[in-house]
């Protein structure tokens, strides 16, 4: 059973009574990640995530961590372009302590300065290990390339430069603009008694109410980068215009995505992998934002094999666009539908999805919302999408690797306009 409030301060709770779980997970989304930053800044939502574990007014770093051990608790945190998420999942006796914690780590942090200096070492070592991993950081020049000189274009961890002179100031400044009732989502799924309301609100009720810093919206460029590195496979992403979440064609965009390239019996992995066995795994994605998305597909394979890829997916996104049969409709539904509804399981998801859907829509989307709408799709409405997608839109190509005698860019953006 969902239940919210939406508090005088701007802040948001919300519950999802599972009764028979032993569990309880408790969400904290503040509205503030990387598309909030500036290029002087970039980075400083996923630094300031960090330090909030590195010591408050009434606990160490170290004791943190003992508390959470000593109930056996799980807690972590993780910053996006569009947020950053505090969570815990903890036995359901446990949760008055967990959300005592959390509170204390959100608004008693000091940002101690050897604190810093130490954990400044850590991100930089997490920036070097993202850059190491192919198949990581080509989302990264990816995201930057469809959104270049775009705030939603900045990566998550930021950059070298801004990573090595942040300071305590800083992480205070943007703290006092971006942490604020106004900007706070905080959800909890599990077994739940009534006093969860109340403990949430007596916690948070100092918490700040200041007016927050609102993102400057975004728009979808394209263009390509091809970055040079000697590895065994070349990296390659093909990208797209989409739909914002807000969109009509939202879920017709998921259903074309599994079509196309969503598992094994999709499209590009039959015909990619299990026809000619040129790579290990191809697939389609979409990113959606409050007023744009992306619709990609990746692939990393011999750099000889590119342009015989390139061939075959424009190939298959014209095939597409001519014709969708009703039984690969039927299993794109019957994919969507076990995901969402064995996800339903986990009380992460559930706090998590809870958290996502009321900072978008400022109420929860149902699963009878959601299957309902999948199941009003059909292959006219598919068609619609994808002429929607591949037409007069910039192409995004990016490449990690060796893409030596790579179509060239127009050659590749005619390919794909339908």
């Amino acid at each position: 059973m969902i239940n919210y409030e939406k508090c005088s301060s701007g802040m948001i709770i919300a519950t999802d009574q599972i009764k028979d779980s032993e569990s309880i997970t408790l969400s904290i989304l503040v509205k503030t990640g990387s598309r909030n930053e500036s290029r002087k800044n970039n980075g400083i939502s996923h630094f300031l995530e960090h330090m909030t574990f590195k010591g408050t007014k009434n606990r160490t770093a170290k004791k943190i961590a003992e508390e959470f051990d000593m109930i056996g608790g799980h807690c972590n945190a993780y910053t996006s372009r569009t947020s950053t998420v505090y969570y815990a999942k903890v036995l359901k006796n446990d949760v008055g302590i967990v959300i005592d914690i959390i509170h204390d780590m959100l608004t008693n942090s000091i940002f101690n300065e050897d604190e810093l200096e130490k954990e400044r070492q850590v991100i930089l070592q997490e920036l070097y290990m993202t850059r190491d991993t192919p198949d990581d950081i080509v989302f990264d020049y990816f995201q930057e390339t469809a959104f270049k000189d775009e705030p939603l274009g900045q990566p998550i961890l930021g950059t070298e430069e801004v990573i090595k002179r942040v300071n305590k100031s800083d992480l205070l400044d943007y703290y006092h603009r971006q942490y604020s009732t106004k900007n706070l989502v905080i959800s909890a799924a599990g077994k739940l008694d009534d006093s969860i309301y109340r403990n949430i609100k007596n916690n948070f009720s100092g918490f700040s109410t200041n007016s927050v810093e609102h993102y400057k919206k975004s728009e979808y460029v394209g263009g390509e980068l091809h970055i040079r590195k000697k590895l065994e496979q070349t990296q390659l992403i093909l990208g797209f215009k989409g739909v914002s979440y807000f969109d009509d064609n939202f879920y017709d965009l998921q259903v074309l995505s599994t079509i196309l390239g969503g598992g094994m019996s999709s499209r590009l992995f039959q015909e990619v992998r299990e026809k000619r066995g040129l790579v290990y795994n191809i697939s389609s994605f979409t990113n959606s934002y409050s007023e744009t998305g992306i619709f990609g597909i990746y692939a990393a394979l011999e750099e000889g094999n590119i342009n015989t890829l390139i061939d075959i997916v424009s190939n298959e996104v014209h095939k597409l666009s001519k014709r969708i049969y009703d039984n690969e409709i039927e299993r794109a539904r019957s994919q969507i539908r076990a995901s969402l509804l064995m996800s339903m399981e986990s009380t992460t998801f559930r706090a998590t999805r809870l958290c996502d859907d009321f900072s978008r829509y400022g109420r929860y989307i149902t699963n009878a919302e959601i299957l309902d709408r999948v199941q009003e799709i059909n292959s006219d409405s598919l068609i619609k999408t994808l002429f929607k997608i591949f037409t007069s839109n910039n192409i995004t190509v990016t490449s990690l690797g060796n893409s030596r005698g790579i179509y060239d860019y127009d050659k590749i953006k005619n390919m794909f306009t339908l």
